[in-house]
């Protein structure tokens, strides 16, 4: 180990950090869009191998400083160990994405290209036909996701962690038991309201509420009713506008890369990939019609403006790592433009807004309450050694808390690293009580007001040195406060 002291260990981390970070960044970018068939991980972490030996992890979790960066840093070490003993899955999984293929209508669909078709399908036994088909392909990749868990279980106990539960809790500082008590009362208050939402949204597309399937709550999202009111040739001038009432020249800002592309292989799942911050920060995403483009585009855009206005001078652990509840907190405070009735009435035109703000709510409550589901059902796995044994847990909550049938196959598929659903929740409302300071001081408005802007771009440039709690308080909210989120889906009628 090159490194002594405590400065001089996480000097050479914060180095190796950033380089490992662009490489890996650039080689996901690569595949997910449909530019590469392959992951090719194993070259990165072997160029870069002592920073995720055990003994790296051993001294960072030993090491006591009050230097600010050993939170994120140990955090990224640890969790770049665990990636490492389960590498070669990770990317054997990422090649059967990209390379297996579902049989229809005479044709073979790539595996990643399949739920946009089921979202864009008008007959439901015909959508539902082809998910059952993903469906199939998925179960066959899952002995690959099963060992890789095994991996990453065994590598957590041998770091002296007693389950994956408590390292994330402890690394990440997420507090899931308080925000699992949090969701558990937010799940039983909207339950009424949701419910009576799911089944009018549901027969407004002529299905019948008990047989309603995954499948079909991608085609009520999918909405072709509002196309004509979110053409896809505006997406990005509205955008351009958008942002340049916040003071951001999109067409002078060489560092953010929109890539809208469209690939046979690419993932159907909208992404932001900062391959080197500030500088070259790409925006993915897979276009397929209607208003959900334009929400995943501003979304991946608040990715791509916090990243792109970080500054400079920040060492990597603030730029590319961090608590992620505060880039997607970012990324939600764009999305959420697409809720607001000033908002849609001068960059859309739209002065009939009732039905499609009904229908955005709903959808927004939809994720929130899959999210809690996820949320529970991943504290109740990942205190198991076993994940196999869950398989039916999974659907079971999914099913109860969302309201329509979901299958056990994906059970793994819908499983993100690092307990990314507390991640997102945070975000959700760190966000709203965000937005709720901004309204505040500038009103409903805020979006057009320059200071406004300005506050924002300062919260940017922080990049994640703070967590989404400790940004709260510098805003004057003492703690994350579920209750502003809680009105933003209040009315559903």
């Amino acid at each position: 180990m090159p490194a002594q002291t405590p400065r001089q260990l996480l000097d050479w981390i914060d180095d190796e950090a950033a380089k490992f970070g662009s490489a890996t960044t650039r080689e996901y970018y690569l595949n997910y869009a449909g530019l590469k068939d392959d992951l090719a991980l194993a070259p990165i972490f072997r160029k870069h191998a002592r920073l995720f030996k055990r003994e790296t992890a051993n001294q960072l979790l030993k090491t006591k400083t009050k230097d600010q960066r050993l939170r994120n840093l140990r955090e990224f070490v640890v969790g770049g160990y665990l990636e490492r003993a389960a590498r070669k899955l990770t990317e054997q999984i990422a090649a059967r994405e990209t390379a297996d293929s579902v049989q229809w209508a005479d044709a073979q669909i790539p595996y990643r290209s399949v739920q946009q078709i089921v979202t864009n399908e008008p007959d439901a036994g015909r959508r539902r036909e082809l998910d059952r088909r993903r469906l199939e392909v998925t179960a066959a990749q899952n002995a690959l996701r099963e060992q890789r868990w095994d991996f990453l279980y065994k590598q957590t106990r041998d770091l002296g962690f007693e389950s994956y539960v408590s390292l994330c809790d402890t690394l990440g500082a997420l507090d899931l038991q308080g925000l699992r008590t949090m969701m558990e009362g937010f799940l039983w208050e909207t339950e009424q309201p949701y419910r009576e939402a799911l089944e009018r949204e549901l027969r407004g597309i002529d299905v019948n509420p008990a047989q309603a399937e995954r499948a079909d709550l991608l085609r009520v999202f999918r909405s072709p009713r509002f196309d004509d009111l979110f053409p896809q040739e505006r997406m990005l001038p509205v955008l351009r506008s958008s942002l340049r009432a916040l003071g951001i020249d999109v067409d002078n800002q060489p560092s953010v890369i929109v890539d809208a592309e469209d690939r046979p292989q690419k993932s159907p799942r909208a992404f932001c990939a900062p391959v080197r911050i500030p500088d070259e920060i790409y925006l993915v995403i897979s276009p397929h019609g209607g208003h959900d483009d334009f929400r995943a585009l501003f979304h991946e855009a608040g990715h791509a403006q916090h990243f792109a206005h970080i500054a400079e001078d920040q060492p990597y652990a603030f730029q590319g790592e961090g608590d992620n509840s505060v880039t997607e907190g970012f990324a939600f405070v764009l999305e959420h433009l697409l809720y607001s009735s000033p908002w849609l009435k001068k960059h859309l035109g739209m002065t009939d807004q009732a039905d499609y703000l009904r229908l955005v709510r709903f959808h927004k409550l939809y994720f929130l309450r899959r999210y809690a589901a996820k949320l529970l059902y991943e504290l109740e796995m990942h205190e198991s050694d076993d994940v196999r044994s869950f398989r039916k847990r999974y659907a079971d909550l999914l099913t109860t808390h969302v309201g329509v049938r979901y299958s056990s196959e994906d059970y793994l598929a819908d499983l993100d690293d690092g307990f990314y659903a507390a991640r997102y929740l945070r975000a959700w409302i760190f966000e709203a009580q965000l937005r709720s300071v901004f309204v505040r001081r500038w009103g409903e408005t805020w979006f057009e007001d320059e200071q406004a802007g300005s506050t924002l771009r300062e919260l940017w440039s922080y990049g994640q040195r703070y967590s989404a709690v400790e940004l709260l308080r510098q805003l004057g909210e003492p703690e994350l406060d579920i209750a502003p989120l809680a009105a933003d889906v209040a009315d559903l009628a």
